[in-house]
């Protein structure tokens, strides 16, 4: 194992030691081993730790919005269209379950699902995203989904008098 390779596996350890407790483990406790351990059991305890974790992997973002459109009842072609994407588009996000949005994608589709501020922020971690209150463009639409308004081209004409990037393409259809 070259040196490069063993930090990285050590500093992989110190992280699961420090982030991973089973249920009912207080923390540390994976953290203390036996005096006499080798290095070597301890890798192997890393490796079962992050089968571990990659077990409980959660659902991707295509899955969950998919199991949004089911569970609120919505029509895929319904919400697809309020989001400004074409039937492909949408069939390539069913079809790849590790499909990344832009931030904006996924705001448009918490948007046309009309899902709430905790919905929408589960919504876009699995994205790998989320509202922040530095961006004032996340405060504007965070503003309209907290009260229930969920009309993307009033967001969007407010984004666009700000300056900011639309979440769909309102621009464009706004010039046409």
């Amino acid at each position: 194992m070259s040196m490069k390779t063993d930090a990285l596996t050590q500093e992989i350890d110190a992280y699961i030691r420090h982030h991973f407790r089973p249920d009912g483990v207080p923390r540390g406790f994976l953290g203390k081993l036996p005096i006499g351990e080798t290095t070597d059991h301890r890798a192997d305890g890393a490796t079962w730790a992050l089968s571990f974790l990659l077990k409980k992997l959660e659902m991707t973002f295509s899955e969950k919005l998919l199991q949004l459109i089911d569970d609120k009842g919505r029509k895929p072609a319904e919400v697809y269209a309020k989001v400004g994407l074409t039937r492909s588009h949408f069939a390539k996000i069913k079809a790849d379950k590790g499909y990344h949005p832009t931030k904006e994608t996924a705001l448009a589709f918490a948007i046309a699902l009309h899902l709430n501020l905790n919905e929408t922020d589960d919504l876009l971690k699995r994205a790998g995203y989320s509202l922040s209150h530095s961006n004032e463009s996340d405060l504007i639409v965070e503003f309209f989904i907290g009260r229930g308004i969920y009309n993307i081209d009033d967001i969007n004409n407010q984004l666009d008098i700000r300056g900011h990037k639309p979440l769909t393409n309102w621009r464009k259809s706004k010039d046409e």
